[in-house]
């Protein structure tokens, strides 16, 4: 489908959207700007929200009622700035309308499209953490909403100051995050399911995503960086295989084998001709262990950790255990990922096994055929066949006749002709010569009755059922919300170093230490060059020295093994929780490492303003809620919001 063509889709749609909330009698609650709400929608929407909090949180009628308007105000705003009519709205709209209507409807791409992704990936690792929250199979679109809000509160905690690693061990669903705190590694394409894989590659480095839906739920993604992909190995490697059948002395046998063989690897022998005369592995022993060029992925995990672990060309490994059996690995050559046509057989075997190849749903084509009434013109489509040429394997191919006038397939009432087969096959990337002109065409075929009946379907979807509409209307007003919020709010507060600064400087008082004790510590190579330190600070002329003065005091007597630093404390911390019990205001000795050292207790401060890198993340908070309310100040000055006391007061009665 072409881009114009998928633009005119999704605009039909939202028409349609629109057309079917006219037809929607019902009284006014609320107007704000131009936006009206009527109490349908805001009943609905008051409801759901009570329903999935507590007793104790839910909301009073007029409490809710001006959060509804904030919520308004800003959706009024973010569409009053176009940001509905932004390409990227437009995209990440219709991909959460195709995840709603899932399983039944589907979503395609071209192969070529998925190619070319695939490959500007896999030049890349990217190193990410994630938040998981769990879809149930079974949740119904309005769970699927909730659960969505739920998500959105949590990037919100996050995006107001909390550590990600906190927040990732109190909410996520992935069992691994107990011990890694949502950390995932370097990941490269293919080896994450596809939706996850396009929002760690499409987020920032530094930058928590938006929601992304998997088949496992939703995703909260935090990308820690991209690097170039390690790209393509050459190894050689001698295995001694190992019994599966956990017999201990077989086992035995091969490890002392190999480490036999590691020893005249050490000693300069030839490694080919080790692995030719001793290695089990067939396949490579007789090329004196050779294996071909493999990139990430390809080997079990130890055996490409070892490989890719290996700096230098010709550099050995110590032996390596896999599932195989041991391994010892020589470097041969290393490879940055190749160019598109060296990496296009792995990139389509890849995809051959991807979710991201699943392009067909046979039973609901086939269901809504009958539904409305399918009809295919087959001498038509066996015509269409003869008219191919080789052309078509260059790409080239085009129709030598004007097709628009001849019947090919009727669905729901409106007729589609030959032409457009023909431009579905003129538009497919190039076949391979060993496929016929048949198979060629059925292909375009069925892919282009498949999209008909998909987007006929979404469009009937959007008009006939309410619910799905108010579904949509929620999910493209939550869109908005979020992109507005985050630009005047979230990104702002974290952006914004001048702002957060002069914010923090108007409201020092509210950052304060309650008490802070100061001192000096004193550290040096031994115990007796530290009690001559002790001695020194205690003396009525050392407890004004400063720990520059006291350095230089041992410097003078040619003994530079003693450090003095200004330290700052908690009441809180241990080291001075029992400072009352210190004899002259001096702890007792420490020892750590190849040092000994103690404090010495200058002065304790109470009220003492904080500096901002200790507070960041609360200052950051309370920066957004200053930026939230000074926003939506100018908004209801922007926008005039009227409530409808009375339709108001009728729900207040119920």
């Amino acid at each position: 489908m072409n881009w114009k063509l998928w633009i005119t889709i999704v605009s039909l749609s939202f028409l349609s959207l629109n057309a079917f909330s006219q037809n929607v009698e019902d009284e006014i609650i609320l107007t704000v700007g131009d936006e009206k709400v009527t109490r349908a929608e805001f009943e609905r929407i008051f409801h759901k929200n009570n329903q999935m909090v507590d007793e104790s949180a839910k909301k009073s009628l007029d409490e809710y009622v001006e959060l509804f308007v904030k919520y308004k105000l800003k959706v009024v705003e973010a569409k009053a700035e176009g940001l509905d009519k932004k390409e990227s709205f437009i995209k990440e709209l219709d991909g959460y309308k195709k995840q709603l209507s899932q399983p039944f409807l589907t979503d395609t791409q071209t192969e070529k499209s998925i190619l070319d992704e695939a490959y500007q990936r896999m030049r890349y690792e990217v190193s990410a953490s994630h938040i998981l929250v769990s879809v149930p199979e079974k949740a119904t679109p309005e769970d699927t909403l909730a659960i969505y809000n739920k998500v959105l509160k949590i990037r919100e905690r996050i995006t107001k100051g909390e550590a990600f690693e906190e927040v990732a061990r109190a909410t996520s669903d992935d069992p691994s995050v107990k011990r890694n705190s949502g950390f995932l590694g370097y990941f490269t394409a293919f080896q994450m399911v596809y939706p996850f894989e396009s929002a760690a590659y499409k987020t920032p480095i530094g930058n928590v995503s938006a929601p992304v839906r998997t088949q496992f739920g939703y995703h909260i993604i935090k990308v820690h960086d991209i690097r170039p992909a390690k790209g393509q190995i050459k190894v050689a490697h001698i295995m001694v295989a190992t019994p599966r059948d956990g017999d201990v002395e077989k086992e035995n046998e091969a490890k002392s084998k190999i480490e036999d063989i590691y020893k005249r690897v050490l000693n300069n022998e030839d490694f080919a001709a080790l692995a030719r005369e001793f290695s089990q592995d067939p396949g490579s022993a007789r090329n004196g262990g050779e294996l071909p060029l493999f990139g990430s992925g390809r080997m079990v995990p130890e055996f490409e950790q070892a490989a890719f672990g290996l700096k230098t060309d010709g550099q050995i490994s110590v032996p390596v255990r896999t599932q195989f059996g041991w391994h010892i690995i020589k470097r041969i050559e290393k490879k940055d990922v190749g160019s598109f046509d060296e990496m296009l057989p792995d990139i389509k075997q890849k995809i051959s096994r991807d979710p991201r190849a699943q392009l067909s749903r046979n039973n609901f084509i086939n269901n809504l055929k009958k539904k409305h009434s399918y009809k295919l013109d087959s001498a038509s489509l066996k015509a269409m066949y003869k008219m191919l040429d080789s052309s078509i394997y260059k790409g080239e191919w085009k129709p030598k006749q004007d097709l628009t006038q001849k019947h090919l397939f009727e669905y729901a009432g409106v007729k589609f002709s030959m032409d457009a087969l023909a431009t579905k096959i003129g538009a497919s990337p190039k076949p391979q010569k060993q496929l016929n002109y048949k198979t060629i065409t059925d292909r375009a075929f069925n892919s282009l009755v498949e999209e008909t009946i998909v987007n006929e379907e979404e469009s009937r979807l959007s008009k006939e059922n309410p619910e799905f509409f108010y579904l949509m209307k929620e999910y493209y007003e939550g869109i908005l919300l979020f992109e507005i919020t985050d630009r005047n709010v979230w990104s702002k507060s974290t952006n914004d170093t001048e702002g957060l600064t002069e914010f923090f400087n108007n409201n020092i008082k509210n950052y304060s230490w309650e008490k802070r004790f100061h001192g000096i510590t004193i550290t040096a190579a031994n115990e007796k060059t530290l009690a001559k330190a002790q001695k020194l600070v205690t003396s009525k002329k050392g407890m004004q020295l400063t720990p520059e003065q006291i350095v230089q005091k041992f410097v003078v007597k040619n003994d530079t093994l003693v450090k003095a630093t200004k330290v700052t404390f908690d009441p809180t911390d241990p080291k001075v929780q029992n400072h009352t019990s210190w004899a002259k205001g001096v702890s007792p000795v420490q020892k750590s490492d190849n040092e000994v050292s103690f404090i010495k207790l200058v002065n304790i401060t109470e009220n003492e303003p904080k500096q901002i890198e200790d507070v960041r993340g609360q200052v950051i908070a309370d920066y957004q809620e200053f930026l939230e309310n000074s926003w939506i100040k100018q908004l209801r000055e922007k926008h005039q919001v009227v409530v409808n006391q009375d339709v108001l007061n009728k729900l207040k009665v119920q």
